[in-house]
């Protein structure tokens, strides 16, 4: 399913509320994913697969951005830094992003914007 991503323009947009330093963080929304890819890609789209278990961003001219995945809880921080370069203090849950391969600047900084309207962090696998 396909639908297109908040209208900043028309002011239909939400400000994202920063969550305080001493939360860690919650699963991105479909809410979240929207508003974030439109700050910068008005003219894109949200796509849900398998029930919305997977979401794909699509800028305006259908270009995938980025994909989002389940969240999951931490259970074994030791394993979770093992997997990451550059491991946050502190996990709690885990959400894998991907990023299409071709140029990743603009997925990235999707994924970050993401991150930070959940109060979490972007780290690259290693």
């Amino acid at each position: 399913m396909a639908r297109a991503l908040p209208d900043r323009a028309a002011g239909a947009v939400p400000e994202v509320q920063q969550l305080g330093e001493e939360s860690l963080g919650c699963a991105p929304t479909a809410h979240a994913i929207g508003v974030a890819a439109a700050q910068d890609h008005p003219l894109g789209s949200l796509i849900d697969y398998h029930d919305g278990l997977i979401r794909q961003v699509v800028d305006g001219d259908g270009r995938a951005l980025l994909s989002v995945y389940p969240s999951r809880p931490v259970l074994d921080p030791t394993q979770a830094t093992q997997c990451v370069a550059d491991p946050p203090s502190s996990f709690a849950l885990w959400t894998d992003l991907a990023i299409p391969y071709g140029d990743p600047t603009d997925g990235r900084a999707l994924a970050e914007a993401i991150a930070a309207a959940v109060g979490g962090v972007v780290t690259d696998r290693i």
